[in-house]
């Protein structure tokens, strides 16, 4: 992978952890999303990568403790939800913890 590509990818994460900080995704982080989509270099691969990672590490970050709260599993929803990952990107932890 070249390093414009690689860039965008780490872009791309950091956009997503900042938007998703308070687990919604406001009219005006949408667009800034939409807009960084149609910029960047990436491959529809390279996003459901980034996406993919992202989600790991919520279900990581979860989990860590054993238990899983009501809090823990509205944030999970909200992620899948707002940032529209579909289900066939969902790892099996996460579809038990949205169930």
């Amino acid at each position: 992978m070249d390093e414009a590509r690689a860039q965008a990818k780490e872009k791309l994460r950091a956009l997503i952890e900042r938007v998703m900080a308070d687990s919604k995704i406001e009219p005006a982080e949408r667009e800034e999303m939409q807009t960084f989509y149609v910029q960047a270099l990436l491959t529809v691969g390279d996003v459901r990568e980034v996406m993919s990672r992202y989600l790991r590490a919520v279900q990581d970050e979860v989990l860590a403790d054993g238990h899983v709260t009501d809090e823990e599993r509205a944030r999970c929803r909200a992620v899948v939800s707002e940032l529209k990952i579909p289900p066939s990107l969902w790892p099996g932890e996460i579809r038990a913890i949205v169930g």
